[in-house]
């Protein structure tokens, strides 16, 4: 196939080698990948550099990940110069999913969106503003981050609840950062965190949160920079008492 070295085609999948800077091929390695049975590895150039500058489909920039896929990424940067608002990528429902050593950045409606299960060892996603999707990194899965740091993305919260994290699901973070993130929002009744907007689980290890920002002016009072729990979010493992609040403290604190 052209633009894709394959490495070995076996029981346990295919393993392929993307040049630098072929957006083509790791968008047709991918759809390759969703096709067929098995676990399959997508190998980037090392150091490489990946612009995608055009949608897979309706609103990604890579298609939807529908199997079971590694993403070894060498530490290579895969950014996004869409002219239209689009996420980098997205984990469907049923799929298994692992990236290693990868920069994500400048999504412009979002990052990454999770459904199903995800694991990032070592990935940064930074550089990222949304338009219309509520936040950076949503999760509707299982996403487990190791030594991996969200940071310096900028959300703009406005109808819906919002964070630079959104949690629906189940989350583990071990020895990651989560930092310099901004996050607007001017509606009273929203909800926004510039780090976890926490609706599910929040399993943590060595976490750091620090330095996300809240737009002082017209400021909901539901806002916070570090984990906010609603509804049923809950918080396990160690954190200090200034990085987790609940719906009822982050109220009281703001004077209603």
């Amino acid at each position: 196939m052209t633009g894709l070295s394959t490495l070995a085609a076996c029981s346990r999948g295919l393993e392929i080698e993307i040049p630098n800077n072929d957006t083509a091929a790791l968008v047709e390695a991918i759809r390759q990948a969703n096709a067929r049975p098995g676990h399959d590895t997508l190998r980037l150039a090392r150091n490489g550099l990946y612009i995608l500058n055009a949608e897979a489909q309706p609103g990604l920039l890579l298609p939807t990940i529908d199997g079971e896929l590694t993403i070894e990424g060498n530490h290579a940067e895969l950014r996004g110069y869409s002219p239209e608002p689009a996420a980098l990528l997205e984990v469907g429902q049923d799929a298994h999913v692992r990236i290693q050593d990868l920069l994500l950045a400048e999504g412009t409606d979002g990052a990454v969106r999770n459904y199903g299960n995800l694991r990032l060892d070592r990935v940064a996603i930074v550089d990222s503003s949304v338009a219309k999707m509520p936040a950076i990194v949503l999760n509707h899965g299982h996403l487990e981050a190791r030594d991996s740091e969200i940071a310096y993305n900028l959300l703009l919260a406005t109808r819906r609840d919002s964070g630079t994290v959104l949690n629906y699901g189940q989350i583990e973070l071990q020895g990651s950062r989560i930092h310099d993130n901004l996050a607007l929002g001017r509606q009273p009744t929203v909800a926004v965190s510039g780090g976890i907007l926490n609706f599910g689980s929040v399993k943590v290890d060595g976490l750091l949160i620090e330095n996300n920002q809240m737009e002082v002016e017209d400021a909901p009072p539901l806002s916070f920079g570090g984990i906010l729990n609603l509804g049923n979010g809950r918080v396990i493992g160690a954190t200090s008492a200034e990085t987790v609040r609940d719906a009822r403290q982050a109220t009281v604190l703001a004077g209603f």
